[in-house]
């Protein structure tokens, strides 16, 4: 039999689903968004202070095995979600990285350390290749979708600024604790992990299999996928968005510090960017209700460009005034991401139309994949041809990027259906 999903779609809403379950689904979601975006802070120094390798043997070690992933696994994890379902696909990938998280206690060589980063990236990109299908299956509609996307957005920021949180209190107490803080880190995404798999499979077991209006014809696969030339061109654009997200993280600390600015200021930019964009994700739903959420993109990547743009006027202020104009500088980028993460999956369970979720997915998250893998080399190439050259060339990428994402609007902008998904009850 067939029922419909129960749940608000009132403008601006954070959704949660409204069904047996529910909770569960919830705590999955969140242990698994947060352990993600911990790890993904915390790696490099565990393996430096943690582990007492050399920071570009680790650095070396963590990139291969994440890009070998992406390479062998980038594209299959799209098609093992269509084939096998959502709820299969993200209990398979939190079985895999609850198994490899213990591992690091012993990886100490390169290879170890590379084939272990290989597993843990493996299993995130599965994740994030099910998640559209999973928030598609509880949440109804556009704005509900939004509002879960946007939650799920906040909850991997408030991950990351927990990480950074954890490097700065292991860094603290281990004098007084020894390695205890650093072998706890691990163990402990292991466990949630664990967890998280767990209520994944249970929700799995009870075979709600979620089919979307149209998505009876079914999907063309990875044909239809590179044939769709405007999904193509909005995956394009958003490397531009990607690449900036990266360079926040990886070039701007050097650069303020290339400026002469207090020591201080790049992790207090960063942990307040981490409040910013949780704290503005109610302000970009309501902001985009009953707006198109491609033209939510355009405005999101100039949010973004001048933000970047802004970092060029930082080394003619003085100490307070550039404190001040970084602060501004930092609400409005973390703005533009707050929109961002809240309409870009919506856009693409809209290409997809209820089929081939998992590939279009995995097509999509391969942008993040890719921004990662080359973004701290090009900004790298960039700062040494000039401090300015970064900012000066992803301002310029991000308004082509809001071009795209404007003449998609104007033209033919992807349908996303507003009805209630429908689910299919039975077992399996």
């Amino acid at each position: 039999m067939s029922e419909d999903v129960a749940g608000p779609d009132r403008p601006g809403a954070v959704v949660r689903p409204r069904r047996a379950g529910s909770g569960a689904f919830m705590t999955a979601m969140v242990i698994d968004t947060l352990g993600a975006g911990v790890w993904v802070t915390f790696s490099l120094l565990y393996f430096t202070d943690g582990r007492g390798m050399e920071l570009s043997t680790a650095g070396a070690a963590l990139s291969t095995g994440s890009v070998t992933a992406l390479v062998l696994g980038g594209l299959a994890v799209g098609t093992f979600t269509d084939r096998f379902g959502p709820y299969p696909a993200a209990t398979l990938s939190c079985a895999i990285r609850a198994l490899v998280f213990p591992a690091y206690l012993w990886a100490d060589t390169p290879v170890a350390v590379a084939m272990i980063a290989f597993g843990v990236s493996l299993g995130d990109r599965l994740y994030w290749a099910a998640h559209g299908g999973l928030v598609a299956g509880v949440a109804r509609g556009e704005q509900a979708r939004r509002g879960m996307f946007a939650l799920l957005n906040s909850l991997r920021t408030l991950g990351f600024g927990l990480g950074a949180l954890a490097v700065a209190v292991g860094a603290a107490l281990e004098d007084r604790v020894g390695p205890v803080f650093w072998t706890l880190i691990p163990l402990l995404n292991a466990v949630g992990f664990a967890l998280s798999g767990y209520l994944f499979w249970r929700l799995g077991a009870r075979a709600v299999r979620v089919r979307e209006p149209g998505g009876e014809r079914g999907g063309r696969g990875y044909r239809g996928v590179f044939a769709d030339g405007r999904f193509l061109a909005f995956t394009g654009a958003t490397l531009a968005l990607t690449l900036a997200s990266v360079a926040f993280d990886s070039i701007l600390p050097i650069y303020l510090r290339w400026l002469g600015m207090p020591l201080w200021l790049p992790p207090v930019a960063y942990v307040l960017s981490c409040v910013a964009i949780p704290a503005f994700q109610p302000v970009a739903l309501w902001w985009g209700r009953r707006r198109d959420p491609m033209r939510l993109m355009a405005q999101a990547a100039v949010l973004l460009a001048v933000a970047l743009g802004g970092f060029l006027v930082l080394g003619g202020c003085g100490p307070s005034t550039a404190v001040a104009v970084m602060a501004v500088l930092i609400l409005l980028f973390s703005l533009g991401e707050a929109l961002f993460g809240a309409v870009a999956m919506v856009i693409v369970l809209g290409f997809a139309g209820g089929a081939d979720s998992g590939r279009y997915g995995a097509c999509y998250q391969l942008v993040w994949g890719v921004a990662a893998a080359i973004g701290p080399g090009l900004h790298t190439l960039l700062f040494a041809v000039s401090g300015a050259a970064p900012w000066v060339v992803l301002s310029i990428a991000l308004s082509g990027a809001a071009l795209v994402y404007e003449h998609l609007a104007r033209t033919a902008k992807p349908v996303v259906e507003d009805r209630p998904a429908r689910v299919d009850v039975a077992s399996r």
